[in-house]
């Protein structure tokens, strides 16, 4: 059995608009890290250096913005490895 993660998290009943990335979406249950017995024993220490990088990339780097329209973006379908393909950034 196989998991479609790109599948997780896009509950319409549980998430509004779930296919919009929006930083200021209020905390709600996700599966980002598992859940019960699965559950990854390193989600702590993930959402520790999640907050580091991502403070530390405003810090230094105030003016980062994505260097092409949103629509540009592509992804890789792969269920395993998908995610975009590139990230285009300015600064």
């Amino acid at each position: 059995m196989l998991l479609d993660t790109g599948a997780a998290d896009h509950d319409a009943a549980v998430f509004a608009d779930p296919d919009r990335f929006d930083l200021q979406r209020p905390a709600v249950p996700h599966l980002t890290f598992g859940h019960g017995a699965r559950y990854c024993i390193g989600a702590p220490l993930a959402r520790i250096e999640l907050q580091v990088v991502f403070s530390q990339l405003a810090a230094r780097f105030p003016t980062l913005r994505l260097d092409c329209p949103v629509e540009e973006l592509t992804f890789d379908p792969n269920v395993l490895t998908g995610g975009l393909t590139a990230l285009p950034v300015t600064w």
